[in-house]
């Protein structure tokens, strides 16, 4: 899966003019966080809450709450926003993995999506997480259990003919190798009773978890 299939793309977008007061207005309004700024389709920056947080004056300061709107009105995204030659930024074609890889590593919490110098979308923490989500079966009916076996991928083909057997189908299947070579495999499983299933996998000498025990 690719940034492109999963980015946001009908994104709210400011000029450099734009002032901090209604940029505020707008992250409310559409309950976001940050908001590019653009020059037509090229990207020149991004506004943050953060930036905002970081460049409005402090609540400790006596002014008064119309002096404080005026001050804001008078700033312009221009002035606090984080430019673009300062943003880490993928493509539509970056995979999904290394988008997430990519904001995990760099402790943000969206990635601007160009082509170029211009914007195409933007892909963040939200939208990963329903990727994930999605990946690991949570759209629909199911059931989970978890296995250990040997790292050989002959067992996963086992674990699917035990499913089978059984008249069900997987939902979602996640297999990681351990660092002691063995492997780890989540399934999910369109059965609402999982008893039998996980009695003929352990009949297969399959380590079964059902249940968090500790570590």
């Amino acid at each position: 899966m690719f940034v492109g299939r999963r980015m946001t793309r009908n994104l709210i977008t400011v000029t450099k003019d734009a002032s901090v007061l209604k940029i505020m207005s707008l992250l409310e309004k559409h309950n976001i966080d940050q908001v590019p700024v653009v020059e037509g389709k090229k990207l020149l920056g991004i506004v943050s809450d953060w930036d905002i947080r970081n460049n409005a004056p402090s609540q400790a300061t006596s002014l008064e709450i119309h002096e404080l709107n005026y001050l804001l009105s008078e700033m312009t995204a221009g002035q606090i926003m984080t430019k673009a030659k300062d943003l880490f930024t993928v493509s539509p074609g970056t995979p999904i993995e290394e988008a997430t890889r990519l904001i995990n590593e760099k402790r943000v919490n969206s990635l601007p999506v160009v082509l170029g110098e211009e914007i195409v979308g933007i892909i963040t923490t939200c939208d990963l997480l329903n990727v994930l989500l999605e990946f690991m079966g949570m759209g629909m009916p199911s059931s989970r259990v978890e296995l250990t076996m040997a790292g050989d991928m002959r067992d996963l083909t086992r674990v699917a003919e035990i499913v089978n057997a059984r008249g069900y189908s997987i939902v979602s299947l996640v297999s990681v190798v351990n660092r002691d070579g063995s492997r780890t495999v989540v399934i999910r499983v369109n059965a609402g009773d999982m008893d039998e299933l996980v009695a003929d996998f352990k009949k297969e000498g399959f380590q079964v978890t059902t249940d968090y025990a500790g570590s």
